[in-house]
């Protein structure tokens, strides 16, 4: 498997924000149609892309840490997003669909994000933190990265859903996570029939 060079986001396109919130929806129906490059390019940037200069992201994360990686599971395999270079790096190849959720349509939707917190970027910080309140750092982040991809799914009329139902013994030990990396949610994407 090769990493996978995304192409650059098109900001000219798109509808307005209270439009998008208008039509912001959890839908489970799915082609199997493979989402274009531009699309899979976009959705990965509007969930952890590079939106500024300084580096700074388009989802917010505590004390600028970024601890929640996104993971891609396509149908050949499971890439990881890296935003600096706006590419997906190569984890595991096969098709591990149905190791990433317990519902049918999950099976054949072209793309599942996999939201995993590696807790091990939260080791070390300028001030002490439980490890309650980092959790709950790692869930707002991962809620604000998948909301990012709502919204840029009701602009394009691709449909999404987040997901808590995965197997996520099996996937961490498929794709080799270690003990410090946690799964914290899913989401399935892809167009509608």
């Amino acid at each position: 498997m090769e990493p996978i060079k995304l192409n650059p986001p098109r900001f000219d396109k798109g509808i307005p924000v209270m439009q998008a919130l208008k039509n912001r929806r959890s839908e489970r129906n799915f082609s199997d149609k493979r989402l274009s490059l531009q699309h899979l390019s976009e959705i990965l940037w509007a969930a952890n892309g590079i939106n500024r200069e300084d580096g700074k992201r388009t989802a917010p994360s505590a004390m600028d840490k970024h601890p929640v990686d996104v993971y891609a599971v396509l149908p050949e395999g499971v890439y990881r997003y890296d935003p600096t270079r706006h590419q997906l790096l190569p984890v595991a190849e096969g098709d591990y669909r149905r190791l990433v959720g317990k519902q049918e349509y999950v099976y054949n939707a072209p793309l599942n994000l996999i939201y995993i917190a590696d807790m091990a970027k939260l080791e070390n910080l300028p001030r002490p933190a439980s490890e309650e309140e980092k959790l709950k750092w790692v869930y707002v982040e991962a809620g604000h990265k998948a909301q990012n991809v709502y919204m840029y799914c009701a602009s394009e009329g691709i449909n999404t859903v987040v997901r808590a139902l995965i197997d996520k013994e099996a996937f961490s030990k498929a794709v080799g996570l270690n003990p410090k990396q946690i799964i914290v949610l899913a989401q399935t994407i892809g167009y509608p029939f």
